[in-house]
């Protein structure tokens, strides 16, 4: 059956819907087995009349409008990149991005959005506890050498 190959879920019970009135099946029968009202069965049944199973494919959606449009994305990385450089100690956090896009790029949008944003353009990192930037090397390795050891 076409129905078990097909990854997408939504084609998946529409052809399973065309298959139970291949067998027979009433509208109404399709429509409380599937969990879907009757109008929304016979409208799959006049797409699969007209175009086939290609009519009852799941179409592309739209989603939400981008922030920033291609162009800008590349700038908009670039611009990270640098104020990440620019830091001295520590990462730079959503909200300094946030600041950013409002600034340079005069976008309002909320952490989540920005935080969407850098995992599209790859700009997503995991890194070890960041240091302090007055943090000594020289200090530290001194403190480990005359401090005694705890019992």
């Amino acid at each position: 059956m076409l129905a078990k190959q097909e990854k997408h879920s939504r084609t998946r019970i529409r052809w399973l819907a065309m298959a139970h009135l291949q067998e027979g099946r009433e509208y109404h029968e399709v429509a409380t087995f599937l969990c879907i009202k009757v109008g929304t069965v016979k409208l799959w049944l006049r797409k699969f009349k007209a175009d086939g199973l290609n009519g009852l494919q799941e179409s592309p959606r739209s989603g939400a409008k981008r922030k920033l449009d291609p162009s800008q994305e590349t700038i908009f990385k670039e611009a990270v990149v640098s104020l990440q450089e620019k830091r001295e100690g520590g990462r730079i956090t959503g909200h300094d991005i946030q600041q950013l896009l409002k600034e340079q790029f005069k976008v309002k949008c909320s952490l989540s959005s920005v935080y969407n944003m850098l995992s599209r353009l790859n700009l997503v990192w995991i890194t070890v506890r960041s240091k302090h930037p007055k943090q000594s090397q020289i200090t530290q390795d001194d403190f480990k050498k005359n401090s005694r050891k705890m019992q």
